[in-house]
C-alpha cells in the first residue's frame, strides 16, 4: 500500500509540515505502508526536496493555472498509472485538491487538508472559486481542517459536514529549546513575523509602537520587500529592524524577550505554539483561530486589530517580562499532549483507517 503527498510547497525549508509528514511517513512505514510526494515544479532544486527524493518517490506538477492545466491532470494520471498500489492521497493547501479528486482512481481514499484562512483576503473571483470546489467539485473528498473557523467557511460553500474533520496541527517540540538566556542579556524586546505584512499585524505593531512612544527594539522577520513596505507606509522607524529568517528558529526566540503573534487571521500557528513551547511570553490577538491558547498562563490576548491594546500590552512587557517556571512547564505539558507531531501522526493515521 503507498500514500501520496501532493503538497502546494516550495518553502526553502522545510518547516514543520514537512517535518510531519516525514514523521507520519516513518510512522507508515513500520505498517508497511511506503508514501511518495508531489511538489511544484519550482521545488525541484531546494535542497530538503532532493534529500526527500533520495529517500523514496517524488513527483512536480505545475504550478501557474495548475488547477486547470491540462498538464496537471495528465501528470497526476501518469503518477496513478505507475504506481497502482495508490490506496491514499492527500492534498494539501489547496492548489491541487480538484485535480487530484478528478484524476485518482475510484478505489483511492482522498483526503483534502485545509491549512490556510482561505475566507481572509480572499478576492471576488477566489471567492467564486471556492464555491465551486467546496460546492461542488469535492467528489468524495474528506476535509481535514486545522482551524474550526475556516472548516465553517468551507461548510459554507457547500461542503458536506459529515465529511469534514478538525485535527490541529503539531510542532516539533524536539526541534525547540528551552530559552536559558537571561531576558536582560537579549538583543530585542519583541520578535514579530511578517512575510505576510498585514496578516501578520506588523503595521499593527509599528501603530502601537508610535502611538505609545514605546522605547523597545523590535524584530522583523520578513522578506526582501519587507523593509520597503515599513519606509513607505510608515518611513524611519528606529525601534524597528528587519531580520531574514534563519534556519535554525531558536536563534531569534532565545535573541527576545517576547513573541508577538497579533495577526488578523491564521490557521492554526506553528509559530504561537512554538514560541510558548520556547518559554517567551507572548503578546497574542484574540481571533478566533488564536482562542485554543487562552489557557495557557504565558499569554497575554488582545483585541484583535486594537493598537491601543496591543501597545497596552506591550508596555506591561517592558516593565516587566519574567513569567514563572512553572507556567512555562504548564504550557509545555499542554503542547506535548496536544500539539506535538506525534499527536498529530496519531490522528492521521486514524483518519487514514478509516
Amino acid at each position: 500500500m503507498t500514500v501520496l503527498q501532493v503538497c502546494a510547497y516550495a518553502a526553502p525549508y522545510e518547516g514543520n509540515f514537512i517535518k510531519s509528514l516525514r514523521a507520519l511517513g516513518k510512522a507508515l512505514a513500520g505498517k508497511n505502508v511506503h508514501m511518495y510526494y508531489v511538489f511544484p515544479e519550482n521545488a525541484r532544486r531546494i535542497d530538503w526536496v532532493q534529500d526527500l527524493a533520495k529517500e523514496t518517490k517524488v513527483y512536480f506538477l505545475p504550478l501557474s493555472q495548475a488547477r486547470v492545466r491540462l498538464q496537471t491532470y495528465k501528470a497526476l494520471k501518469a503518477i496513478f498509472a505507475e504506481n497502482l498500489d495508490i490506496e491514499i492521497v492527500h492534498s494539501h493547501f489547496e492548489l491541487y485538491d480538484v485535480p487530484v479528486v478528478m484524476t485518482a482512481p475510484k478505489n483511492v481514499k482522498v483526503f483534502w487538508h485545509l491549512h490556510d484562512a482561505l475566507e481572509n483576503y480572499s478576492s471576488f473571483r477566489h471567492r467564486i472559486i471556492h464555491r465551486i470546489q467546496y460546492g461542488f467539485l469535492y467528489g468524495d473528498a474528506t476535509l481535514l481542517s486545522v482551524s474550526h473557523k475556516h472548516m465553517k467557511y468551507v461548510l459554507e460553500c457547500g461542503f458536506p459536514s459529515k465529511k469534514a474533520i478538525y485535527i490541529p496541527n503539531g510542532i516539533d517540540t524536539e526541534r525547540i529549546k528551552l530559552i536559558e538566556t537571561d531576558p536582560i542579556k537579549r538583543i530585542y524586546d519583541f520578535l514579530i513575523f511578517g512575510w505576510e505584512f498585514d496578516r501578520k499585524g506588523v503595521d499593527l505593531c509599528i501603530t502601537a509602537i508610535k502611538n505609545s512612544n514605546l522605547n523597545c527594539k523590535v524584530a522583523v522577520v520578513g522578506s526582501e520587500n519587507t523593509a520597503e513596505i515599513i519606509q513607505k507606509r510608515f518611513g524611519e522607524v528606529s525601534q524597528v529592524d528587519v531580520v531574514a529568517p534563519v534556519r535554525d528558529i531558536n536563534q531569534l526566540y532565545s535573541n527576545t524577550r517576547c513573541f508577538l503573534h497579533i495577526s488578523r487571521a491564521e490557521g492554526l500557528s506553528y509559530a504561537l505554539l512554538e514560541a510558548a513551547y520556547s518559554g517567551l511570553p507572548v503578546i497574542c490577538s484574540n481571533i478566533s483561530e488564536n482562542r485554543f491558547a487562552e489557557i495557557f498562563r504565558t499569554i497575554t490576548m488582545v483585541e484583535n486589530e486594537d493598537t491601543t491594546s496591543i501597545g497596552k500590552a506591550m508596555e506591561m512587557q517592558l516593565a516587566n517580562s519574567s513569567i514563572s517556571d512553572y507556567d512555562v512547564q504548564e504550557v509545555r505539558r499542554i503542547i506535548d499532549d496536544n500539539y506535538s507531531i506525534s499527536c498529530w501522526v496519531k490522528n492521521i493515521v486514524e483518519q487514514y483507517g478509516k
